[in-house]
């Protein structure tokens, strides 16, 4: 069965991880007009394997419960620090609509190192080691190394300039992760009036999505973390008996017990004036970019 293009996504939030975009996901697809994936990332443009099968194998995976006259949307916070992956949503609908949620950068590269370990993605046991290494990963491979680039993935405006360049600044939504917090239902408002959706809905936003925690056991956080990102056949047949909503109940039962609750200890002062320094520029041609005071970044 061929996807009609009026199936294509309408919206995709990009980015940054550890900005809340999974909260605002959830609040977006309360709309009785929208629907999201229920998996808490669309991996479709992102992954190889998941790519080379096409948009109808995607669909049947992400959106198969959704109506027809739904609107579909989707996320992957990491697909923006990649212009290789930007272009393959681009060909898929070169009008989609984007939205890059940002964050104080340090706060969100030090948040991230703290998820990294509790995911058991990030073996080094200080930010500032993990800092040192950067630049080594990112010259080694973006893919492995994507979500332990913390610097990187806070800098912000060269990747969003490449954005704008391909898919246009009038398809490009930048919102801050304090407009967010500070009023949940008027950024959803806002971004149902861009869909051509009722925005007159009011979304439940008194949940949030995926809080602060630490791994139990960073060992089992690992190699658990491995074995669903494997393509290994023991995983393959147990995906192919388990539907989707249920396999992802699963998974996030696993991982909560496994979790402890968890409060970072305060970033080290020298750390944050090294990075403060090296944000600064980016900052200030993001204000530029999006008319907005950074000031307090």
């Amino acid at each position: 069965m061929d996807i009609s293009q009026n199936r294509n996504l309408k919206l995709m939030i990009v980015g940054s991880q550890k900005t809340g975009t999974s909260s605002l996901l959830r609040y977006l697809s309360q709309h009785p007009e929208i629907y999201a994936h229920p998996q808490p990332e669309m991996t479709f443009f992102l992954q190889d394997h998941e790519y080379e099968r096409g948009y109808n194998w995607a669909y049947k995976k992400y959106y198969a419960k959704s109506q027809n006259d739904q609107h579909l949307i989707a996320k992957n916070v990491m697909v923006m620090c990649s212009i290789d992956i930007m272009k393959r949503i681009y060909k898929h609908n070169p009008n989609i609509q984007l939205v890059v949620l940002l964050r104080e950068p340090i706060a969100r590269a030090y948040s991230a190192y703290w998820w990294a370990r509790r995911r058991g993605w990030e073996n080094i046991k200080t930010f500032e080691e993990a800092l040192q290494v950067e630049e080594k990963r990112l010259e080694e491979d973006w893919f492995k190394w994507r979500q332990c680039l913390y610097k990187y993935n806070s800098t912000y405006y060269p990747l969003i300039i490449d954005i704008i360049k391909l898919f246009g600044k009038e398809n490009v939504r930048c919102i801050l992760t304090d407009d967010l917090k500070d009023d949940a239902v008027k950024t959803c408002q806002e971004l149902y009036d861009i869909m051509g959706v009722s925005n007159d809905f009011l979304p439940k936003v008194e949940i949030r999505h995926n809080e602060a925690a630490m791994a139990r056991s960073e060992k089992f956080g690992f190699l658990f973390t491995q074995f669903l990102a494997s393509r290994n056949p023991i995983r393959r047949a147990i995906r192919g008996l388990v539907p989707d909503q249920f396999a992802y109940k699963i998974r996030n039962v696993v991982l909560n017990l496994n979790n402890k609750p968890f409060t970072a200890p305060p970033i080290n002062p020298d750390t944050y004036e090294q990075l403060r320094r090296y944000f600064q520029p980016y900052n200030n041609q993001l204000s530029i970019l999006l008319e907005r005071d950074l000031s307090h970044w």
